[in-house]
């Protein structure tokens, strides 16, 4: 699992613009809101969307030096998700079991909030998510003994996990006149979904493979930043988990990059005959 420098490479990018994209949030909660608690005129308002799009620009670059450089990936689910080995074995389950525990935290914590059935409904398909993820992996391992209607539903519950919360964070939200509040966070979701749904572009037969790991490594760099936000623990414990699962699931595909290998083209000889013409030999 460690072996490969590629997959190793790109995780600490992701990794280190997680922990920037954190402090940043983290400097703009503290210093761009006045004692009102009131969004106020502040560097770190500019520094946020840039270190986005920064983050967003270095994955960028790194997919296209890996396509220049001859490296591409199957569109096939069990070659391009093939994650051999028990390491591989321990992790997703960890990940799994961390995203079902926030789940679980947030089912507890939600018994008095107003949007209390929303948030509920989240957090059994987070529940259900942290399941299929790891599932997911296992079946790619399995290509001769897993149907296709398996890996289907498996890929289509996190789509309806993020598609949930997206639409739980509009409720919430739908009166909250600050926007700085929020905007993080829906667009966290949005790029999660459309991650996910990238992702299950695999099990569907209609792969999209720079984009899934694109949106991967977004959805990674998101997931962290929106840490550093005041929610309640079980969505910050999900947002830490979907962020881990978003990473492994890159690691993976860049881990069966293949290299291109480039036809090699016969030497071709012209040889003149005894009438003066050319042919080739």
């Amino acid at each position: 699992m460690f072996k490969d420098s590629r997959s190793l490479e790109i995780s600490c990018y992701v990794l280190c613009a997680g922990a920037f994209s954190i402090f940043a949030r983290w400097m703009q909660l503290q210093l761009a809101y006045n004692d009102d608690d009131l969004p106020d005129s502040s560097v770190w308002n500019v520094l946020v969307p840039l270190l986005i799009l920064a983050g967003a620009f270095i994955f960028y670059r790194f997919l296209k030096k890996s396509k220049e450089a001859g490296f591409t990936l199957s569109g096939d689910l069990f070659e391009a998700l093939r994650n051999n080995g028990t390491a591989y074995t321990v992790v997703r389950w960890i990940i799994g079991a961390a995203l079902i525990a926030g789940s679980a935290l947030l089912f507890l914590e939600s018994s008095t909030d107003r949007n209390v059935v929303f948030l509920r409904v989240l957090s059994v398909l987070g529940v259900l998510t942290g399941l299929c993820f790891p599932l997911l992996l296992s079946c790619a391992n399995r290509p001769h003994a897993v149907k296709q209607s398996t890996t289907t539903l498996l890929s289509l519950i996190p789509i309806l996990f993020f598609s949930v919360w997206l639409l739980t964070s509009y409720k919430r939200n739908s009166i909250n006149p600050v926007r700085w509040d929020f905007v993080i966070e829906i667009l966290a979701l949005i790029v999660c979904m459309e991650a996910s749904f990238r992702i299950a572009g695999f099990a569907y037969g209609v792969p999209s493979t720079g984009k899934s790991m694109f949106f991967s490594m977004l959805s990674a760099m998101l997931c962290m930043m929106c840490i550093a936000d005041e929610r309640m623990l079980g969505e910050s414990v999900m947002f830490g988990a979907s962020a881990l699962m978003f990473v492994m699931l890159n690691w993976v595909m860049v881990s069966n990059f293949k290299k291109e290998e480039k036809p090699i083209i016969p030497a071709v000889e012209v040889v003149v005959d005894d009438g003066g013409l050319e042919r080739l030999k």
